[in-house]
């Protein structure tokens, strides 16, 4: 049974959401994107990364950081396109997705269970001039000047 501080009201909430799986997270990429194609008849794009959470529930360590969570994540499709064009190590994002676990047999025949965050939705976080769009200063695309000729209006 599911136990609230807001009486009633908690627990009717409880009773109503028995098997959410939603994840947000903020951080940053530890490493570029791994992206890969499936070998199927429609091949399927597919980009792994790790994002580091700082954990702030944790006291500072020496150097004055909190600690971090290592947390493995999966794009598919559309998402994981956009990600190998857009992410890139270091880069601050804020994510949603949910978790799923799974489990492979290893080399020397041990079975590894994994637990992975499977991304949704992907917001750049950071300043303007970290964005992955080429924007000018006054928040305009840069629109290369020979394109005029191949514009289908004037």
């Amino acid at each position: 049974m599911c136990t609230s501080s807001a009486g009633k009201q908690g627990r009717s909430l409880c009773r109503r959401k028995k098997n959410m799986n939603k994840v947000i997270l903020k951080g940053r990429l530890t490493r570029d994107p791994d992206v890969r194609y499936t070998t199927s008849n429609e091949p399927v794009c597919i980009a792994r990364f790790t994002l580091a959470v700082e954990d702030r529930e944790r006291a500072k360590g020496e150097d004055g950081n909190y600690p971090a969570n290592f947390v493995p994540c999966v794009c598919m499709s559309r998402l994981a396109e956009i990600s190998e064009a857009n992410l890139c190590k270091g880069k601050e994002i804020l994510l949603c997705g949910k978790m799923q676990s799974g489990s492979y047999t290893n080399k020397e025949g041990k079975k590894v269970y994994t637990l992975e965050c499977f991304v949704k939705e992907i917001e750049y976080c950071g300043k303007k001039e970290d964005s992955p769009m080429p924007y000018d200063g006054q928040g305009f695309m840069n629109i290369p000047d020979d394109l005029d000729d191949e514009l289908p209006f004037r």
